[in-house]
């Protein structure tokens, strides 16, 4: 049976869920792939439109929708005849996300003076205390947005637009990322925060030779989870 559904969705941020209206599809899309992170429809399982639709009491196109969305940020695969299957972000594409990320964050800290680094690491204290919570409570999807507004920060710093445009280009990937990296490396979401709190550490007092190597090392290492690394 179909059930009422009123294309309204909580959105988590730093300072908790707050009721956002959407389209139908943009609802869809934001609860499978609240699900999709948070490994309630784990990776190799199938996305059925007709038990989605009926299951939201929307059209099937309404479904389509939403899941051309999360096939652009890599949370699923579509092949012709076989369906939807919720999929996991390659190493190798992981860590090509991450250089790009890297190198534009990289960018605009060199133009940040060790003044304006301490107060950018301030802001982002700010929303650790958001990323603290959402891990706290299990919840990857609101991780990923923490993730975001944080990292955001270091590229806002710069007073560079066009810097900003081209890393929140990365955005969408962010998610898939951010889930396939914690399944490879098996460390839990405290972990995760910890390493963020610790690069937020090197910005606030470190030189910037040595915040440079924070970075890439958040970023980079090989035994870090790509996006949510330290």
């Amino acid at each position: 049976m179909a059930s009422s559904f009123s294309g309204r969705t909580a959105a988590a941020g730093s300072g908790g869920s707050v009721l956002v209206h959407r389209s139908l599809p943009e609802s869809v899309h934001e609860i499978l792939r609240h699900r999709i992170l948070n490994n309630e429809i784990p990776a190799g399982a199938p996305l059925l439109e007709v038990a989605l639709a009926d299951e939201f009491g929307v059209s099937r196109t309404t479904v389509r929708a939403a899941m051309r969305e999360l096939q652009a940020e890599r949370l699923i695969e579509i092949a012709p005849r076989r369906g939807s299957t919720v999929t996991r972000m390659s190493e190798a594409d992981a860590k090509e996300v991450c250089f790009a990320r890297y190198t534009l964050e990289s960018v605009a800290l060199r133009t940040l003076s060790p003044t304006d680094r301490r107060e950018l690491a301030d802001r982002m204290d700010k929303v650790l205390v958001g990323m603290n919570l959402s891990a706290s409570k299990g919840d990857l999807a609101g991780m990923v947005e923490a993730d975001t507004d944080l990292h955001r920060l270091v590229v806002e710093a710069s007073g560079h637009p066009l810097i900003v445009e081209m890393w929140a280009g990365l955005n969408g990937q962010m998610g898939a990322l951010m889930r396939s990296s914690l399944d490879r490396q098996r460390i839990g979401l405290e972990e995760t925060v910890r390493r963020h709190a610790e690069l937020i550490g090197a910005f606030r007092t470190k030189r910037s030779p040595a915040v440079d190597t924070a970075l890439r090392e958040h970023y980079l290492r090989s035994d870090r989870p790509g996006l949510a690394p330290e």
